[in-house]
């Protein structure tokens, strides 16, 4: 269970908003450019600092783990893979900050390549991927570290592959994600495809909460 109240402030914005989740929810943040929906996920991924609020998972205050031991995972519009690792070693990274051996990392990364399509790529770098290529190596890599919230920024903006295609890839992975997703959309016809539950966002704050399609 996520129970997460956002309150974060810049110059000439802020955003105030609340969102909650159950373990295998994805919520979907959705609205016009501006309305805050990468600001609620750079704050709940530990980014940005809130300046009020509450954010607990399971009950457990975020701010209770260690910076950098969230169980927390963020894809990005960027991919952000190290350009110096292959393919592999970008996914592998993840466990290997979690604790595992060098050679237990290599084999979760390979399963997670195979899952997302890329097991041929184990060895390319990242200059040589398309930026679909990237985008599901970034979500290999998110997936790797078998996080509790998964935070999707933009996911379907890409345009590497036809949109009916990315969203059922996807869809895919997110049916058997046990934890809470949440992800920002700008077509309702993706939050219609993906999300259980939107939240339609304007000026950082909800307008409204939709169920999509039961969890």
């Amino acid at each position: 269970m996520m129970d997460a109240h956002l309150v974060a402030a810049r110059p000439g914005f802020r955003l105030d908003v609340r969102v909650t989740a159950r373990a295998g929810e994805v919520v979907a943040l959705a609205g016009p450019g501006g309305a805050g929906k990468t600001t609620a996920l750079r704050v709940l991924a530990g980014v940005d600092p809130p300046c009020g609020g509450h954010f607990t998972l399971d009950g457990v205050p975020m701010d209770a783990w260690p910076a950098g031991r969230r169980p927390v995972a963020m894809v990005t519009p960027d991919p952000l893979l190290f350009p110096h690792l292959t393919v592999l070693e970008n996914v592998a990274f993840g466990p290997r900050c979690h604790g595992a051996s060098r050679a237990a990392a290599r084999r979760c990364a390979a399963v997670w390549l195979e899952q997302v399509g890329l097991p041929e790529h184990h060895h390319t770098r990242p200059r040589d991927l398309t930026p679909g290529q990237s985008h599901r190596v970034a979500l290999a890599r998110a997936l790797a570290v078998r996080p509790r919230l998964l935070l999707l920024d933009g996911p379907l903006t890409d345009g590497a592959l036809p949109r009916p295609r990315t969203r059922s890839v996807l869809r895919h992975h997110l049916a058997a994600f046990p934890g809470v997703c949440v992800l920002t959309v700008t077509d309702p016809a993706d939050a219609a495809s993906l999300a259980t539950r939107t939240l339609l966002l304007h000026d950082g704050a909800c307008l409204r909460e939709e169920t999509v399609r039961p969890s």
